[in-house]
């Protein structure tokens, strides 16, 4: 196995579990026998979520979703010549063809997958946890040190590329002395103790300071690590790095891969400790941080029931820093480019014009004052999905328990509410039908929108006039609302919906059952539904369904 692969596998090896913050008392354990508990549990637990995953590949849905999604990819060539007489071309034409994900895909995705397993498990039992590597021990503890021979030599040329001359060794060597001044920069080392009767703790050490940026969990029923983000920042400082205005760098994260059963394994990433970062730039700090929560991603896979379910439970998120450095998401930055001597599809090659005039000097870069403040109280939504079934269950949709806000110096530019009197929370259950899809919703739908960007708008040219003080409503009346979608309308079905501005009141909507939303013509209108200044409820009307 070739270096890269080691550090891939290491890599995969960090999707897993750690567990309290409590110190357990260490049991005694051998070196050898640490070693090969490691190995073994390793084993058993990726080959058991590559074992759950089995009905995956033969899934004609997953397959269809990937199409429908792109993941096989495209694959496009044009045809067309560029004329620079000005005369006339031939139109260009750009042909694509989908390469569509089959079952034999999936299943060469997951044979791949059990080998890289394979081989990461014979790894650590012939090249890492071996005697030759072990510094020290005690009764509850045994260290290894894994120097360049381990982790820069190269002992396979499975990678070689066919016909490469195995004398050119130039760019090996390079690689490789870059390799090792590395390894020895770091000093590597992994300490292995044992908190239970076959579970091993591994501490990776890292610097002349020892420290301990992640540490690993390889337990029976799970494998996991955590990353200590403080202690990164402080090894990287140590090295020498350049961090480029990083000033903090603060929390714990945690990955998790947990044995639920025989057949049935979880994925989980845990914010254990709130994640908090302070960047400086020309001036200007950033300031972010995320609360703590556990899980706030996970994916499930059940072998026995056939069923992947993936959900997230974000705690709440904070940004705060001067307005300049968020002008971009309030300017537009759409520029039309006139290009002298082009006409239509072609290059003019008629005598150039008349010099240009001088250009006028660039405006004056503009000023802005005061601090955004971005609060998103939350995040959270499970998806499950079951082989062989054409439903999709979307469970717990929600932006945590409060209004999530967007202010400057303290003012409310936007709010956002859904169901502030119903849990906070909808669910939703997708159906699909011959021309589209029926969306079931629980317990029932309201989102209310605030905008108030009145408050910046002496600040920014264009802001859209129902941005600057305004309430969008969108929310439905009656027992199990339901709506169907296709690619020319939407119908609700059951309940009535309801769409509803405070500023402007003549152009609320109340949608019925039975009757559809569509795009209001322009000459109903009376305006051009693609100005972006017209209010988003004036470019749609309500009408018979088709």
């Amino acid at each position: 196995m070739t270096k890269s692969k080691l550090c891939l596998g290491l890599t995969f090896l960090s999707v897993g579990v750690f567990a309290c913050d409590n110190e357990p008392e260490q049991l005694e354990i051998s070196s050898t026998q640490a070693a090969l508990t490691a190995s073994e549990n390793v084993e058993l637990a990726l080959q058991g979520v590559i074992d759950a995953s089995d009905f995956l590949a033969s899934s004609t849905s997953i397959a269809k979703t990937l199409n429908a999604f792109g993941g096989g990819g495209q694959t496009c060539e044009s045809s067309g010549a560029f004329c620079p007489d000005g005369s006339d071309c031939p139109a260009t034409e750009t042909v694509c063809t989908t390469e569509e994900v089959s079952e034999e895909d999936l299943e060469e995705a997951r044979q791949e997958l059990r080998d890289s397993a394979a081989d990461l498990v014979r790894e650590l039992r012939e090249r890492v946890l071996i005697e030759a590597n072990l510094e020290s021990s005690t009764s509850t503890s045994a260290t290894y040190r894994l120097g360049p021979d381990v982790l820069c030599s190269d002992d396979s040329d499975d990678d070689a590329p066919s016909g490469a001359d195995p004398s050119d060794t130039n760019s090996d060597a390079s690689s490789d002395s870059d390799c090792v001044e590395r390894v020895t920069q770091l000093e590597p080392r992994l300490v292995l103790t044992s908190p239970r009767e076959g579970d091993i703790d591994v501490t990776l050490l890292l610097g002349a300071e020892r420290h301990a940026p992640l540490a690993l969990e390889l337990y029976h029923d799970s494998l996991g690590v955590r990353v200590d983000l403080s202690e990164g920042v402080a090894l990287a400082r140590d090295l020498g790095e350049d961090l480029e205005g990083l000033r903090e760098l603060d929390g714990k994260l945690e990955w998790r891969l947990v044995r639920n059963a025989e057949r049935d394994y979880s994925v989980e990433l845990n914010v254990l400790e709130a994640l908090s970062a302070v960047v400086e730039s020309e001036g200007d700090t950033l300031t972010t941080s995320l609360a703590a929560s556990s899980p706030a991603w996970n994916v499930r896979i059940d072998g026995n029931t056939n069923t992947l379910s993936a959900g997230f439970d974000l705690g709440t998120l904070r940004v705060a820093g001067p307005l300049r450095l968020f002008a971009d998401l309030f300017e537009d930055d759409e520029a039309s480019v006139a290009i002298p001597g082009a006409t239509g599809d072609s290059f003019d090659a008629a005598p150039l014009p008349e010099p240009l005039p001088e250009p006028e000097p660039e405006p004056e870069a503009r000023e802005y004052t005061g601090v955004i403040e971005l609060l998103l109280a939350g995040m959270s939504g499970t998806v499950r999905y079951t082989a062989d079934s054409d439903v999709l269950s979307f469970v717990d949709l929600g932006f945590g328990d409060g209004t999530s806000t967007l202010k400057h110096d303290g003012n409310t530019l936007f709010g956002l509410d859904l169901n502030a009197l119903s849990g906070r929370r909808v669910n939703l259950e997708v159906t699909p039908t011959e021309d589209g899809a029926q969306i079931s919703i629980s317990p029932s739908f309201d989102l209310q929108l605030a905008f108030a960007f009145h408050h910046i708008a002496d600040q920014f040219e264009g802001i859209a006039d129902y941005l600057l003080d305004d309430t969008l409503r969108v929310w439905f009346d009656g027992e199990a609302p339901a709506i169907a979608v296709s690619d020319e309308q939407l119908q609700v079905t059951s309940g009535t919906l309801h769409l509803s501005s405070q500023a402007d009141p003549s152009i609320n909507l109340d949608v019925e059952a039975g009757l559809c939303i569509v795009g209001e013509a322009e000459e109903s209108s009376g305006s051009d539904s693609s100005d972006e200044n017209v209010h988003p409820l004036a470019s749609i009307d309500v009408a018979a369904c088709e």
